[in-house]
Parts: C-alpha cells; structure tokens; sequence
C-alpha cells in the first residue's frame, strides 16, 4: 500500500475507539472510507489474495444471508442499499489485519488513542459524580455515561473495548498499563450500572484470571482485592447505582423476599422505587419480544423478514402480544405503566440470536453461534495468553445468554468486528 495511504488508514482506524464516543455518524464513515480505499486499493494491486481469510470467508456467508433476506423481504429499497453498505465491516476486518501485517507502528497508535479514549470517559464520569453541570443534567436516572449523556451504553462500549485493548497490551507486554486500564474500567462498568456489562464483566475476569497464566498468584491477589474493595465502595456511595445492581437484581431474581409479588425500595432519601418480580426469570418485556422474535421465525425459517424488520412484524396482529404482570393480571392494561399493557414490540429483540432468527433466519443465526463456539473453543485450545484474550474478546462480543442492543447497530458492529482483525497479531514481526 503507498505510504501516504497506509498513513492515512493507520490514523484513520486508530480514532475509531474515540469516534465512538462522541460521534457514531463519523465513526461509521471512517469504516466506509477506508473501506473503499482499501478495496480500490486491492483491485489495483490485484492482490485477491487478501480475500483468502477465514475470518472475511465466515463474514461472506453471513453477509450473504443477509442481502438474501433483504431481497426476500418487503422492505423498502433503501433498506436493501443499506444492506449492501455492511460489506464494509467485512473489508474493516482485512484492513486491520494488513496494518498489523505491514504497519509497524499501527499496533501502538491504536492503543494510545484507545487508552486515551477511556481516561476520556474516567474524567467525563468523575464530573458525573461531582455533579458537574451540564454533563451531569444530561445522564438517565441512576446511570453514569460519562461523554454518552443521555444514552447508557457506558458499559456496553467498555466491556467490548477492554478484553481488546487488554490482549494487545498483554502481546506488547506491558503488563502493567494493563492493570491501570483493568482497574479503571472495572470501577466505571460499576458506577454505569448495566447489568449486562457487570456480568459480562464477572465473566471476563474469572476466565482472565483462573482461566489463563496471565498473573503471578501475587498480582491475581491484589488486583482481586482492587477489583473488590471499588466496586463495594461503589455500590455503598451510590445508593441508585446499589438499588439497580443489586437490590433489583436480587429481588427479581427471587433471592430476597421471594413471597411478595411486589415490593417498593428506598433507594435514596426520600425515594421509593416500586418492583415487580419476575413471572418468566427475565423482564417480561424481553420474554415477550424473545417470544414475538420465535414467533416470527417460524414463518420465515431460512432468511427470516429483513434486517431492522422487527419493528414493523411485532406490530402486526399475527405477532402482537400484550401481557399484565401477574401482580396486575386483573387490571386494565393502562392501570400501572410499566407493569402493565407490557407488549411483545420493540425496535430490535434486544439479543442477538434472537434477532438473527427473526430477520436474518437460521443460517446467519448458525454463522454466528458457530462463530461464538469457535472462539470458545481457541479460548481454550491457543497457548499464547494474548490470543487467548483477543478470542475471549469475540466471546464476550456474541455472548448468548445477556440482553444487547441491535446486532445490525452501527455502534454495535463496529465493536464486534474490530477485535476479529486483531487476531492477527501473531503474524506481526516487530513492534
């Protein structure tokens, strides 16, 4: 590639971490300019053989699904351009892994900007937690977002970046910029107060840590120990923060005062939150819309109704569902918002495999579970640590069993492909 280009493309996807957070839109354009460069750039070259990766082979039959149902479906044609525009993340995974091959300086730039990046959202939540106007006004109740304000995907953006940014600190061995960064994230995904992230992070750091040889028992130790004492000291000082993360949960859950069917918290002075239990184990809005998504499926088995389709086929009466809890199983569905007149409708299912089989049908939901077992598998089967990590990472990015955002998310997609690129670290020479 001609210097000034790989130039470019170096500085380019290493500001992806940090577009992130503060504009999705141009985020996104990176990935299709260099997208387009990069693949000008092949066909000028005719360097084809770029294509021959396992990694962009597994995305082609995903893609590949994905027009299929879009050109099946009775989506409008701007959808179907849409569609074909998701070629791009396939292309970004070929691109990382050319700087990796051929950019020596690449590898390092990415994880300043990256490091950069969440000292960045350290500082936007600390004026969060003094108060600081107006950063403060702007975040949802019992939430911190740092520089996300008013949309609590805090945890979400950090728990995808940090087995990432960890194995390729681990490969560069700097081991102890690793354990600034572990703490600092840890502490954050506390006070963001996502639940899906917190577990996810529970997952992440007993693999990392009785999973892999990545510390002496010493370090485990005290870093444990870190981990512990913040994450306490998060939830006694942030008494919203404690009611979300663990007083709901448990109640919920049916661990704490499993004989009422509903319950009101104090959760600050003067504030009462009311909770409901669970009749189904998980929210009953996500047992409905996971419901509404099977539903769906079964009349579209093989390339499902579209991409982005959820939120029109969850309206019509042949998928509508609309449930009370059972606590107000008798009331009118408009007698207590939120726990009653709960639908089955959504803008997306709200997990992955569930929208796969909905939209896409069963072969991109088996090209992605496939490729979730594939990394669990490598997890466990590769030797070198940092590989380990970075296919932890995918891990985590397709866990089945955790409530998400839409797979076909700009935001999203661009957390899920970027870690697949770096796998390629072990073909680097130098740093």
């Amino acid at each position: 590639m001609d210097s000034k280009i790989l130039l470019i493309n170096r500085y380019l996807v290493s500001l992806l971490p940090i577009t992130l957070i503060f504009s999705i839109f141009l985020a996104d354009l990176i990935v299709v300019c260099t997208s387009i460069i990069f693949l000008l750039f092949i066909f000028k070259n005719k360097k084809f053989d770029l294509f021959n990766n396992l990694e962009f082979k597994i995305f082609l039959i995903l893609y590949s699904s994905v027009l299929l149902s879009l050109i099946l479906s009775d989506l409008k044609p701007d959808n179907f351009i849409k569609g074909i525009g998701y070629f791009r993340f396939g292309i970004l995974i070929l691109l990382i892994k050319y700087l990796i091959d051929y950019d020596k300086k690449f590898l390092n730039l990415f994880v300043r900007i990256t490091i950069y990046s969440i000292i960045i959202l350290f500082f936007g939540v600390l004026l969060q937690v003094l108060d600081f106007e107006p950063i403060s006004e702007l975040k949802p109740y019992s939430r911190f977002t740092s520089f996300f304000h008013d949309e609590a995907v805090l945890g979400s953006y950090l728990i995808k970046i940090l087995p990432l940014i960890i194995g390729i600190l681990v490969y560069l061995k700097k081991e102890k910029l690793a354990y600034f960064v572990l703490f600092l994230v840890c502490v954050m995904i506390f006070l963001s107060g996502e639940r899906s992230a917190i577990f996810l992070l529970l997952f992440f750091l007993f693999s990392l840590f009785f999973l892999t040889k990545i510390y002496s028992i010493f370090i485990k130790g005290i870093l444990i120990a870190l981990i512990i004492i913040s994450s306490y000291s998060v939830l006694k000082l942030f008494p919203e923060t404690k009611f979300r993360v663990y007083n709901k949960t448990l109640y919920q859950l049916g661990i704490i005062e499993p004989e009422r069917k509903y319950v009101e918290f104090e959760v600050s002075k003067d504030k009462w939150i009311g909770v409901i239990k669970e009749d189904y184990f998980i929210p009953l809005k996500y047992y409905l819309m996971f419901k509404t998504s099977i539903n769906i499926f079964k009349d579209n088995y093989f390339f499902g109704t579209g991409v982005k389709s959820f939120r029109e086929q969850c309206k019509k009466n042949k998928y509508y569902i609309i449930e009370n809890y059972s606590a107000f199983e008798d009331k009118p569905h408009d007698y207590y918002p939120g726990y009653t007149g709960i639908d089955g409708c959504s803008t997306h299912p709200h997990n992955y495999y569930f929208q796969l089989l909905s939209e896409t049908g069963i072969f991109s939901f088996i090209v992605v579970i496939f490729t979730f077992f594939y990394s669990f598998y490598n997890f466990f089967s590769r030797e070198e640590i940092y590989l380990k990590i970075l296919y932890l990472s995918l891990v985590m990015n397709l866990f089945p069993f955790v409530f998400t955002g839409s797979f076909y998310n700009n935001f999203l997609s661009i957390l899920i492909y970027l870690p697949i690129g770096f796998l390629h670290v072990k073909n680097m020479k130098e740093v």
